[in-house]
């Protein structure tokens, strides 16, 4: 990705490491947030939440994960090895935003075709990852606001990954117009399946940009790769691989004796 050499902070003057894609950016020396799309200081309020866990912590996490579990292999805690263990700030937009619809279709899943119409109100704190392409599991993720604060480049770690956004709050809340247009629709699919007329009314009342901790493992288990998502404020796994069985005779007996007694 190409670097941007003279593009300066507004508040301190220092220079801003700006990778190509990256829309807003916070400067590494004074905390201040800048939209590069249009030239302002950023506006939102931004926040971070802390990250509480070690790399200590996040290890003895893994090791439990990986032996709680009936469904996991019964050697995978002592047969995987840990390549890598590393944090990352994400960069979420929090969207609240308050939701109508307006509906006609039909309900002809019973073999009829009834007519259906009415509304559907719906408050929403949407979030929104601020980055194009990612597969990370955004909605498995519940981001622990309460632990919020004001930002503050002290609450990063030096080791740690701190990514800027690549997209600003407008992009944002109109990504979370779709999404939640859609949610609105599964919410409704038990009583229409089919649709004659769908309409919204959006009432945004406020978005927050906040980096949130994630710890991302890396581990091999018989010689194949995988990955543990971990939050770094709360510990909770957010989203971990887990390897198909061991299809050796001793696995096998390995694992009936797992689901059986536990560990």
């Amino acid at each position: 990705m190409g670097i941007v050499q003279d593009v300066k902070c507004h508040n301190c003057g220092a220079p801003l490491s700006l990778k190509s894609g990256e829309v807003v950016i916070t400067c590494d020396y004074c905390g201040t947030s800048f939209n590069v799309a249009s030239g302002k200081d950023f506006f939102l309020k931004h926040s971070i939440i802390p990250s509480e866990k070690t790399e200590g912590d996040i290890r003895g996490i893994v090791k439990y994960w990986m032996s709680d579990d009936a469904l996991k292999p019964s050697n995978m805690e002592k047969s995987s090895k840990i390549t890598g263990v590393s944090l990352t700030f994400l960069p979420f937009y929090i969207v609240h935003m308050n939701v109508t619809s307006h509906y006609e279709g039909y309900f002809t899943r019973t073999g009829g075709k009834k007519e259906k119409n009415g509304s559907l109100h719906r408050e929403y704190y949407w979030k929104i990852l601020g980055r194009r392409g990612s597969n990370f599991p955004v909605k498995e993720y519940e981001i622990p606001l309460s632990g919020k604060e004001d930002f503050n480049l002290s609450k990063i770690p030096s080791r740690a990954k701190f990514l800027n956004a690549e997209f600003d709050e407008k992009d944002a809340e109109d990504l979370a117009k779709v999404q939640i247009m859609d949610h609105q629709k599964y919410l409704l699919s038990q009583q229409v399946n089919q649709f004659s007329s769908f309409d919204n009314d959006f009432e945004l009342e406020d978005i927050e940009f906040v980096h949130s901790p994630v710890w991302k493992i890396d581990f091999i288990y018989a010689k194949s790769s995988y990955q543990i998502l971990i939050c770094g404020s709360t510990g909770d796994v957010i989203r971990g691989d887990i390897p198909p069985p061991d299809q050796s005779v001793g696995g096998f007996f390995s694992d009936i004796k797992k689901a059986i007694f536990g560990r």
